[in-house]
């Protein structure tokens, strides 16, 4: 089940747009829950962890969307955000946040069919898992879930966000995980670490910041072509 959620204080606003969204022939009854989400005191980051997909508006009479998002990216880091707004000149902030794409009101006719399929395709692909070996059980791992992965020996710890567990160890080698994670998404940016480039705030040759606020050492060496993959892998999330 795909879980939509529509967060603006406008309520009439809303419900236009949450009939536009069930309008389209990607929606469906079956596998999709659509909710609205309009009372001011209700817009927290708690509110928003269970969502897939979250349209959200900026401009809200008793809190900042963009702040919302930054709490909810602590906790719900695979959602699909999509900013939905008449202020263009908050778009630029929504790189901070991993946000999917700008959707100004004017245009919710001309691009919500178009961005409500991308989100989709994003969103099932985002719930991708891999199964690893964890201290002899084999463990189906949501991707978007691991932060980062630290070689400790003869044992890879993966630590974890939003999920059930924060840590798992496995006897799988960095090679090993580096095969398995980096066409998912992931990089290696130093011989201890391999990082999801989901939570990847900042990369230099020096070292890494990630969204959670965790500083990770890099290596000088591979780093161009590193920052080059990221750049890569962030043109092709955002806007």
């Amino acid at each position: 089940m795909v879980h939509i959620l529509i967060c603006d204080d406008d309520a009439v606003f809303a419900q236009a747009l949450a009939q536009k969204i069930r309008a389209l022939p990607a929606y469906s009854d079956r596998s999709m829950s659509l909710q609205c989400l309009t009372d001011g005191s209700g817009l927290c980051a708690l509110a928003l962890t269970k969502s897939d997909i979250l349209f959200l508006d900026i401009d809200l009479d008793e809190k900042n969307g963009i702040d919302l998002a930054r709490g909810m990216r602590q906790c719900n880091p695979g959602a699909v955000l999509i900013f939905v707004t008449n202020f263009s000149e908050y778009a630029p902030e929504g790189y901070e946040v991993d946000a999917f794409r700008y959707l100004a009101k004017a245009d919710l006719d001309k691009k919500l069919p178009a961005y409500f399929s991308d989100a989709l395709t994003v969103c099932r692909k985002r719930r991708q898992t891999v199964d690893i070996l964890c201290e002899g059980e084999r463990v189906p791992v949501p991707v978007r879930a691991v932060t980062y992965v630290e070689s400790q020996g003869h044992k890879q710890c993966l630590y974890m966000a939003g999920w059930s567990r924060a840590e798992l160890y496995t006897r799988l080698s960095m090679a090993q995980l580096e095969d398995l994670l980096c066409p998912l998404g992931f990089l290696r940016i130093h011989k201890q670490y391999l990082v999801n480039m989901a939570y990847l705030q900042t990369l230099q040759s020096t070292g890494a910041v990630l969204t959670t606020g965790q500083r990770l050492p890099a290596s000088a060496r591979g780093y161009r072509e590193n920052k080059q993959e990221f750049l890569k892998w962030q043109a092709q999330q955002l806007w």
